[in-house]
């Protein structure tokens, strides 16, 4: 099974980050892409959106957003291709 990287294209300073946390590099084991993208989602999802105010708490994972992170396909040997899904690999950006 391929494994894929995701590294954020926006600067530490965008708006569309919206206090999410932002990771440097993930690598995921996933049959594509877009599952890679649905896997890494649970770095950064919150357990509950805030439920009393006029917050406007980032609802979802930045993962999902092409402006936020781009995945490409990972050529490296450090993780195997056999096994399960998942995330293999996860960086928090400085």
């Amino acid at each position: 099974m391929p494994s894929w990287i995701i590294e954020p294209v926006a600067d530490p300073d965008d708006p569309r980050w919206q206090a999410r946390r932002q990771w440097q590099r993930v690598v995921v084991r996933a049959p594509s892409a877009a599952f890679a993208r649905v896997l890494a989602g649970t770095l950064d999802t919150p357990e509950r959106a805030l439920e009393q105010g006029h917050e406007h708490p980032h609802l979802g994972s930045g993962f999902k957003d092409e402006k936020l992170y781009r995945v490409v396909s990972s050529r490296d040997t450090v993780h195997p291709a056999d096994g399960p899904d998942g995330i293999l690999e996860a960086v928090e950006r400085d």
